[in-house]
């Protein structure tokens, strides 16, 4: 309760009222409190527990015997005559509450047709809602509320491009907001904006791909649209903009490859977008002025501003999201959209709270929020209403922009029943669409069995993690306080146990158990949190030289290209990216953040080894393996004095009879002899082709692939 504050009242559940009365009004005490109805009458309450804080106020828990009906103004009136408005609280909270004002209709938010546009608010505690048209004679409607708590206007005409906002009743209070369901705004989100997709042309926007056979099959690539183009020397036109991904033949001053051309050379499957939704603390007006990731979320259906070539232009944004998107699936190239909704950047000033107070985010028992986000708040995912508004917008985004699947931020702090139907939705409209996130368990007011965490992994089994046990035995720790201590791949052989773990991404007899099925394994050594591969090894491997450094990068690079699971890499980290040293760039300068295209000049080494590696995994069937039973017949493990050498017996579809990789991490050159000729396939050079050897070398910090057919 604020200090300035003497009274307040709220509807914790139907019956239940808890009130806070300041102890500087009459000492806090009163004994007598009453509702007041609709119709002006008094109905006297029970008064059923007192609380003298140790605060400033007194705390009462009353009980009243009137049949409370949601969306009618009440107030409460305590006994020296002092009223207040009753508040819907954490009633919103209640079973009862989510089972009566649930609504599974598909016409929330703005739907303009060919003869009239349609406006649906849920707003079930309001007792008003207006709607008003912005222009240059703003003109309001009366909203009228419906089965469900939902508030509708029918206006005559497409209105396409207009600009809108609603002014919400509740709690006692008028509040301006946003449609929480928009699809475009104007910039920095002072309205909402109505959009018609049919009339956002993009030519040839459906894209039919080949399908993706198995999720193992997939080799994703992260990026920011803001960094991947940000600098002079990529020789992009539309710099840090959704258009400077959909240019070709851009090249750096020497003539290296850049943009969206660098990414299918290098030959991914997929490109994970960062946030491409509309973000808080970019202002769109002066998008230079300032930076940030994007993991500050605003407005969930709407496209980020200061990506578009003009943030003023609401109907812009959209189409040029839509040719973004098109332009990678012309190129073969998939689309997964990392999308954050376990938490909003302000939950005082987001619609969500504005239009429905205390529903969207989790609180405890007593009404604490909370924090597992560590952002001041968490989304209440399941809430029914809630996790539809989560299932909607990802289905708008399937729908309207042809996403082909989704990267959940901290997906620990969402539930389990939430992604699941997340899941069978994309199936639905996408049968290869991918999702996955970062399944961390994070301390949110939650029970731990609903968690969408990897403890819970066995629940989500089409849900794939980051696998945060292969990073850090392969790479080494990951907090900025642990930087110094060294995984399997920067000379630590101590972990080579555990690197057979990461290897397999999963669960084989006598190993340690990461996940049920490499499927649901996302292996990586670098994203955008956290030091960068490169900036790590200096750190510790300090006593390297770069020559040194650069073969050990490229030893996690092929680690992660070819173990069991899903492989995942860090936009630039094929050309050694550095941030200098920074380890959480989330609002550094364009300096720190931007894809330095000159080093891919200084790393071409690098960048072909990358290349040549993910062309050799799509060569080899038994790299994408989808079950923990065919991993546990067909690899084997040896140690050679701390080098790992990884063996498969393939099937009969493969071309090798048997593989062997070999993974030396030490400074030690290995000598071997094979019972048979082999092809060597890949060594610290890239792919090789037929070269046929008995007597084998593996050089120190090298990765050597042998092939028998």
């Amino acid at each position: 309760m604020r200090k300035t504050v003497r009274f307040e009242a709220h509807l914790d559940d139907y019956n239940l009222i808890t009130i806070y009365l300041s102890r500087l009004f009459y000492n806090g005490k009163s004994d007598l409190f009453y509702v007041k109805k609709p119709d002006g009458t008094l109905s006297k309450c029970q008064i059923l527990s007192y609380e003298l804080s140790s605060g400033d106020y007194a705390k009462y828990i009353i009980s009243t015997t009137e049949k409370i009906q949601i969306g009618q103004s009440y107030e409460i009136v305590e006994e020296h005559s002092l009223r207040v408005p009753l508040q819907y609280s954490l009633i919103t909270k209640t079973e009862r509450f989510d089972q009566e004002f649930y609504y599974d209709g598909d016409d929330l938010g703005c739907h303009p047709g060919p003869h009239h546009t349609d406006f649906a608010l849920w707003a079930p505690t309001a007792t008003r809602v207006i709607l008003e048209i912005l222009g240059q004679e703003a003109r309001v409607h009366e909203a009228k509320r419906t089965a469900n708590g939902v508030w509708r206007v029918r206006l005559a005409g497409n209105l396409h491009g207009q600009r809108y906002l609603y002014h919400v009743q509740v709690n006692g209070s008028w509040t301006t907001s946003t449609d929480p369901i928009a699809r475009s705004s104007t910039a920095n989100n002072t309205a909402s904006v109505v959009i018609d997709y049919t009339k956002v042309s993009v030519e040839n926007f459906r894209h039919c791909l080949a399908p993706l056979t198995r999720p193992t099959d997939a080799i994703l690539y992260e990026l920011s649209v803001r960094d991947f183009t940000a600098q002079a020397e990529s020789g992009v036109t539309h710099r840090s903009k959704f258009l400077g991904l959909t240019e070709s033949h851009t090249t750096t001053p020497s003539g290296i490859s850049t943009g969206l051309d660098h990414i299918v050379e290098l030959g991914v499957t997929h490109v994970q977008l960062m946030p491409i939704y509309d973000f808080a603390t970019v202002d769109e007006d002066n998008p230079n002025a300032f930076y940030n990731w994007g993991y500050d979320p605003l407005q969930y259906n709407v496209p980020e501003g200061s990506y578009a070539t003009d943030p003023s232009d609401p109907v812009l944004r959209v189409k040029e999201a839509r040719q973004m998107i098109q332009a990678f699936h012309q190129k073969g190239l998939r689309v997964i959209m990392d999308v954050v909704y376990n938490h909003v950047y302000d939950m005082y000033t987001n619609a969500f709270e504005k239009v429905v107070p205390y529903y969207y985010f989790r609180r405890s028992a007593t009404g604490a929020l909370s924090n597992g986000s560590f952002c001041n708040n968490d989304i209440d995912s399941n809430r029914l209403m809630v996790r539809k508004f989560i299932l909607d917008s990802c289905k708008c985004w399937m729908e309207a922009y042809d996403v082909d699947g989704f990267r959940f931020d901290l997906m620990g702090v969402l539930d389990i029943d939430t992604m699941n139907a997340i899941v069978a939705q994309s199936k639905a409209l996408k049968p290869d669409a991918m999702i996955y996130g970062e399944g961390w368990n994070m301390p949110t007011i939650l029970p731990e069995d609903l968690k969408a965490n990897m403890g819970n992994q066995a629940k989500m089994p089409q849900i794939a993690h980051f696998n945060d046990f292969f990073r850090e035995h392969v790479k080494g720790k990951t907090s900025h306080d642990e930087i110094g201590v060294k995984g399997y791949c920067a000379g630590d052989v101590s972990y080579l146990e555990a690197m057979k773990a990461a290897m397999t991404g999963t669960c084989i007899p006598g190993l340690v158990k990461v996940f049920d099925q490499p499927t649901q394994s996302v292996n990586y050594v670098e994203c955008h949190d956290n030091h960068t591969s490169w900036d790590k090894l200096k750190e510790c491997c300090k006593e390297d030289t770069r020559d040194v450094r650069v073969k050990k990068h490229k030893l996690m690079i092929g680690s992660v290209l070819l173990a069991q699971g899903i492989p995942f890499l860090h936009s630039g980290q094929e050309f050694c990216r550095t941030k200098n040293g920074q380890h959480n760039s989330y609002r550094s300068s364009d300096s720190i953040n931007q894809v330095d295209w000159l080093r891919k000049e200084r790393h071409m080494d690098v960048v072909r080894y990358t290349q040549d590696l993910i062309a050799l995994r799509k060569r080899l069937p038994m790299l994408h393996m989808t079950s923990a039973s065919q991993i546990a017949q067909r690899v084997t493990f040896r140690n050679f004095d701390g080098m790992l050498i990884v063996h498969y017996v393939c099937e009969k579809k493969s071309p090798y009879a048997e593989l062997w990789i070999y993974i030396n991490p030490t400074n030690q050159i290995y000598y071997e002899r094979f019972e048979d000729f082999v092809e060597i396939l890949a060594n610290e050079a890239g792919l090789l082709d037929g070269v046929i050897a008995q007597n084998v070398t593996i050089n120190p910090y090298t990765l050597v692939v042998f092939g028998r057919k």
